[in-house]
């Protein structure tokens, strides 16, 4: 999968336009409220100038009238301090609404966000994107990319203010003389240079430690899990694994405060250098008003205003680099959103390749390959055809399954066995697409899989898989996201759940089908492993109204000896109409099957029934009698 490049600049274009979907109301507010905070100081520091020097003024004259009378008999000096008072209550009020505002903005942005990612994961056709590392970076990294863009309102507000700060204040500080606000810029752009510069460095290490902080997040996980929870203690393996989380956090750590303990030092002695930008001017007013150039007003008017163009050039410095820290970490986002998976590219390309396959499965047997065309021109059901397929897993050379030749025909069950790591699940994987052949090609009826919709495809699959999942819903809700124009349908749920052999599980539960499960939901109950297994059992059943493929990997894996049977001849019953392919180390399944197929190190090795297999004396009769003496 080809992951895009972004720079800093465009990731910022495109998190800009992000806020402005998620919020456009809030962040329009957020900008008016901005406008009106940032020229309120300014009209506060012109304000004081006019309250200073009519003070001074009417000090000079003397008056003998009550001194409250004398301040109403200078209606615009009132006025200024009336004036005065009213924008700091209006100041004070919109401190409050920007506050409110920006919450309201900071949760639209992380939930509008949320949802993009939340949505392309779950319906990411690859599964490679769980099982490559790099990938998984980028999924990790993407995680603090959301939280990073919450920030960039933010940021967003802070430099929006410190510009409405600024440009008011520079005005007033440039009728003071024209080198100033030129000479605060100029002692300010380094530290605003080095900022930025120490912000990507510190990115850099959390993105080149993206696997260390995944590997991290493993140990947590299994410290305070539901799943490692009881062996953990049994083994006493907490200082272990606690004492390897706090490895790689401080290892984490320590390259972060390395960066930052630099940038630190070299912002603040650049800092130095922009508070000497503000003594100059400074100075040059003091000067100015004993020289009598230049009245008290003055000198307070233009040291307001130095300090908050200083104010606003910090707001502006400390705004921007967190701007361009947001940028920098949500590249992994729209590097997210913008993967495509390797199925739907494949998919676009299959008319150019299969003619390219085919001619490598040329190369096998001729009689084979007439055999097989035969059977496809006889009826529109002909089966799964494997031709010369090949697969290795993404970023990985090794070879998982190395030129897989193999019809099934219509209404026949196949029994997938081998040792671990033979390629057995891999096989099954590939026949739901869950992934595609690096080299060759499965055809359905004819049909390359790479040229049938995946929703299509998979709609005429019913499953359970090895690593089945355990929903934390309800019973109905476990069994029906198998199919779930039949979630409502209870008849159908109890039908599926009594084929599965779990029917007085459930009705020993308190609420039956509507029963909570998982311990991690408030009044939910858990199961035991064998029985979590026969409900995804019954959820593949539920399909099967409409399943022309049924794929089981280890179906039995976690059900006791007893029920085993009764289960194998339920599968067997089930088969009937429909292509059936099972993974098993069970052997026993095998008999059932019409044919079994032994894999060894990613290759099929033998073919054959029960007794065909039996009587050569090969690999699968080596394993049959080593498994069956282990009853004996």
């Amino acid at each position: 999968m080809q992951v895009i490049e972004l720079t800093p600049l465009q990731s910022f274009g495109r998190s800009v336009a992000m806020v402005f979907r998620a919020a456009p109301k809030q962040l329009s507010k957020l900008t008016i409220l901005m406008l009106l905070s940032g020229t309120i100081p300014a009209m506060v520091v012109w304000l004081n100038k006019l309250i200073i020097d009519g003070a001074t003024r009417l000090l000079s004259v003397e008056t003998g009238e009550n001194p409250i009378a004398f301040l109403m008999s200078q209606p615009f000096l009132l006025s200024c301090v009336a004036t005065l008072l009213l924008l700091n209550l209006v100041n004070d009020s919109i401190n409050a609404t920007t506050s409110f505002v920006f919450g309201s903005l900071a949760d639209k942005v992380q939930g509008f966000v949320e949802v993009l990612v939340l949505d392309k994961i779950a319906n990411f056709e690859d599964i490679a994107l769980f099982e490559t590392p790099d990938l998984l970076n980028i999924v990790q990294l993407t995680e603090k990319g959301v939280n990073r863009l919450k920030e960039l309102s933010l940021r967003l507000v802070q430099v929006l203010q410190g510009i409405f700060i600024l440009i008011p204040a520079i005005l007033l500080s440039s009728s003071l003389s024209w080198w100033v606000p030129l000479i605060l810029f100029s002692f300010a752009t380094p530290a605003i240079y080095v900022e930025i510069k120490y912000r990507k460095q510190s990115w850099r290490v959390e993105e080149t430690q993206a696997s260390i902080s995944r590997e991290k997040d493993l140990y947590k996980n299994v410290l305070i899990g539901e799943t490692y929870a009881k062996e953990l203690r049994l083994y006493s393996l907490q200082s272990l694994l606690l004492e390897r989380w706090q490895g790689l956090f401080t290892t984490m750590l320590r390259a972060m405060e390395k960066i930052r303990r630099r940038g630190t030092i070299e912002v603040f002695s650049w800092s130095l250098l922009s508070g000497l930008g503000i003594t100059l001017p400074y100075i040059y007013v003091f000067l100015g008003v004993i020289s009598k150039n230049y009245t008290l007003g003055d000198l307070a008017l233009y040291s307001g205003i130095i300090l908050q163009v200083r104010r606003s050039l910090m707001g502006l410095i400390d705004g921007g680099g967190g701007l361009y820290d947001v940028a920098l970490a949500t590249v992994p986002i729209y590097q997210l959103l913008q993967l495509q998976p390797e199925l739907q590219e494949k998919c676009r390309d299959v008319t150019c390749n299969v003619s390219a396959q085919r001619n490598v499965s040329a190369q096998r047997n001729v009689s084979a390959q007439r055999n097989v065309s035969a059977q496809r021109n006889v009826s529109k059901q002909q089966g799964i055809c494997i031709e010369n397929l090949s697969f290795n897993y993404p970023n990985n050379e090794r070879a998982i399954l190395k030129g897989i030749n193999l019809t099934i025909q219509p209404n026949e069950m196949i029994v997938l066995v081998g040792e671990n790591g033979a390629g057995k699940t891999t096989l099954a994987k590939l026949l739901c697409r869950l992934y595609d052949p690096t080299q060759g090609a499965i055809f359905w009826d004819g049909e390359d899989l790479r040229n049938l919709s995946l929703e299509n495809l998979r709609e005429r699959i019913a499953v359970v898989m090895q690593d089945y999942a355990r929903f934390p819903t309800t019973v109905r809700e476990n069994v029906g996201f198998g199919y779930l124009p039949k979630m409502q349908d209870t008849n159908a749920i109890q039908e599926a759940i009594a084929e599965a052999g779990i029917t007085r599980v459930i009705e020993k539960l308190d609420q039956g089908l509507e029963t909570l499960l998982g311990k991690q939901l408030e009044g939910g109950v858990d199961l035991s492993g064998g029985q979590w297994q026969r409900l995804s059992i019954a959820r593949a059943l539920l399909r099967l109204s409409q399943a022309e493929l049924l794929v089981l990997d280890e179906p039995t894996a976690n059900l006791d000896p007893k029920t085993e049977n009764e289960v194998y001849n339920i599968f067997r019953s089930l088969a009937k109409g429909r292509i059936a392919v099972v993974v098993s180390h069970r052997l026993a399944l095998a008999k059932l099957a019409d044919r079994v197929v032994v894999l060894e190190n990613g290759q099929i090795i033998e073919v054959g029934t029960h007794d065909e297999l039996m009587a050569l004396g090969g690999q699968y009769h080596l394993m049959f009698t080593r498994q069956a003496s282990s009853y004996q």
